[in-house]
């Protein structure tokens, strides 16, 4: 049908000469351009990164997702295959997936000129603060269940990971254990004011929508008040029963209502501070 939205599936290069699998899911005609970000474990097609998507383009929104070069995921799309490049993951290495996508998204005359927002769950908020101040037209930026920091790990956690040169992390959705190496925390230390989320957030310009389950049992609430209490224009909304992934699971069945929820609210946003 003419008014529905197309959807693109297309590989870009990464810096590494790593794949960058990326969705753009694109209406008619196009009020802004959001750039989803996924978060650690997590990658483009997961759980409800599509419903997402879709209800953006149906709302006239572009919407493209993507999976980080060394999120883990092989060509099928859901399958962590690729662990070697899980391990070696970067927060610096994701910033510069996230400047690949743009700069390609920027190259397309019809999304030249279009305002652009950045949304993030989890680790992948993260990426959109710290990445915000690089994106020109940008008028605002989403964050779903974000971290605050990324030093995540007390000392007696990184002595141990340094002496044993890697950090075992299990995956409960497929049963495998993920192991990260001492790369993550080489970067941490080599580039620590790049990667100072709230320095980002205080230096951040447009507005910003966090939204943060009131039962998440992964980040906690504190974490996203932190975040609001650093912005200039913020907008906390905290979501009665929502977990983590605000009740989704993989694969996406039923769409449970604290989601809805933050996508509703998510559209509300957009709608408001399209540029």
């Amino acid at each position: 049908m003419p008014n529905e939205p197309t959807t693109e599936r297309f590989t870009l290069t990464s810096t590494e000469g790593l794949p960058i699998r990326v969705v753009l899911d694109r209406p008619p005609r196009v009020k802004s351009l959001v750039v989803i970000i996924h978060g650690f474990k997590g990658f483009k097609d997961w759980g409800f990164f599509p419903f997402l998507s879709e209800a953006l383009a149906l709302s006239g929104f572009a919407a493209c997702r993507f999976d980080m070069s060394r999120n883990g995921v092989g060509e099928d799309s859901e399958t962590f295959d690729r662990l070697d490049l899980f391990a070696q993951d970067t927060y610096s290495t994701q910033l510069s997936d996230l400047n690949t996508v743009i700069e390609h998204l920027r190259s397309d005359p019809a999304l030249r000129n279009i305002p652009i927002f950045l949304l993030g769950h989890s680790r992948g908020g993260a990426i959109a603060l710290l990445g915000s101040s690089r994106v020109g037209q940008l008028c605002g930026v989403i964050t779903w269940s974000s971290i605050s920091t990324v030093d995540r790990w007390d000392e007696s956690v990184k002595r141990q990971w340094r002496q044993d040169g890697f950090l075992s992390v299990p995956n409960q959705r497929t049963g495998q254990i993920m192991k990260v190496s001492t790369r993550i925390l080489e970067d941490c230390e080599a580039n620590g004011p790049d990667l100072d989320i709230l320095s980002a957030v205080r230096s951040l310009r447009t507005p910003l929508l966090i939204v943060h389950g009131a039962s998440d049992e992964t980040v906690a609430l504190d974490e996203a008040r932190v975040i609001a209490s650093n912005a200039i224009q913020p907008s906390l909304v905290v979501i009665a029963g929502a977990s983590h992934t605000y009740s989704a699971i993989h694969p996406l069945i039923n769409v449970p209502q604290p989601l809805r929820t933050a996508t509703r609210v998510t559209l509300g946003f957009l709608t408001a501070y399209s540029c």
